[in-house]
């Protein structure tokens, strides 16, 4: 975790430097000193950014105390990956703000969904290697693939007055349909081409998927999997894709009139040749969160609605 912070705050913070600053106390290291973090509301001539890793025990009271007599001058943001006592906020003798486990979950979650951070996988040793990297743009064969959010969920909050409530990054199961074939022309032409189509089962809705290089690996987070009933039925599959497929074109044939030849305005359709095209599927991701109001409810991070958790 300790590399995916530095990660993060690297890409987070306002003049970062990454100078060596020492602590007695034991479990403190410092992950550089910046000018700000805008995205936590900090703002000081020095932040310095303290790391503690995770641990059995929680970070107490004491520990705090100790830390904070060589504590150095300025706001001390401290990443806790150990539960935090209670009574560790009322220490007065340094200038801090701590964030806990579920902070930083959170804070590195959002930044996963966001595209400023991209999860890749664990190896099959279990080592973990560079759980974060900075953000490609490239399309991966291997392991699931999520979709860009295209909605922030501060402003989507903002918009509706509801600012307050707490949120937990995941993911949505949907499906992405690949399909390889030719559109029929009406006077029997062919043309070859290539789909890729999103199956959305949240919103129950089928559509073709132009972004398709612009797909992140998927993060390491909660996946959440819609009833069984919400899928396309495997007799409606290629009934459905060969409707967002197929497309209307504009005659090139004209007809006589007074005033010479004139164009037709008549639209023919140029279907998908369904028996002859080649039709394979995997699964894709969709960000959102989890926000938790009087009842739980999934926001969906592309589309902005809420759907019963």
């Amino acid at each position: 975790m300790e590399e995916v912070l530095r990660e993060l705050i690297g890409i987070k913070s306002v003049n970062l430097r990454t100078q060596k600053v020492e602590s007695s106390s034991h479990g403190f290291k410092c992950l550089g000193i910046a000018t700000s973090i805008p995205e936590l509301e900090i703002h000081s001539d020095n932040v310095f950014i303290w790391h503690v890793q995770a641990g059995i025990l929680p970070l107490t009271k004491s520990e705090m105390i100790r830390f904070g007599i060589d504590a150095p001058s300025g706001l001390n943001l401290i990443l806790s990956e150990r539960v935090v006592q209670s009574e560790c906020h009322s220490v007065q003798n340094f200038d801090f703000k701590i964030l806990e486990p579920d902070d930083i979950s959170l804070w590195v979650g959002n930044a996963v969904l966001s595209g400023d951070l991209i999860a890749s996988v664990k190896s099959d040793n279990g080592d973990e290697r560079g759980i974060m990297e900075s953000q490609r743009n490239e399309l991966s064969v291997e392991g699931n693939l999520v979709l860009k959010p295209t909605i922030g969920i501060k402003t989507w909050s903002a918009q509706r007055g509801m600012e307050g409530f707490t949120s937990t990054p995941i993911i949505l199961a949907a499906r992405l349909w690949m399909v390889s074939g030719d559109l029929q022309g009406p006077n029997g032409e062919r043309e070859p081409g290539e789909w890729n189509i999103l199956e959305d089962p949240w919103s129950k809705t089928v559509t073709l998927l132009n972004d398709i290089h612009n797909l992140q690996q998927a993060p390491v987070l909660r996946m959440i999997e819609p009833q069984d009933l919400e899928w396309l039925a495997s007799d409606r599959v290629t009934e459905e894709l060969a409707k967002v497929i197929e497309e209307r074109r504009r005659s090139n044939s004209g007809e006589a009139s007074f005033s010479g030849s004139v164009r037709s305005m008549l639209l023919q359709k140029w279907p998908l040749d369904s028996e002859r095209a080649n039709i394979s599927d995997r699964k894709i991701l969709i960000p959102g969160w989890v926000i938790h109001l009087e009842t739980e409810k999934i926001l969906h991070g592309r589309n902005g609605r809420l759907y019963d958790y």
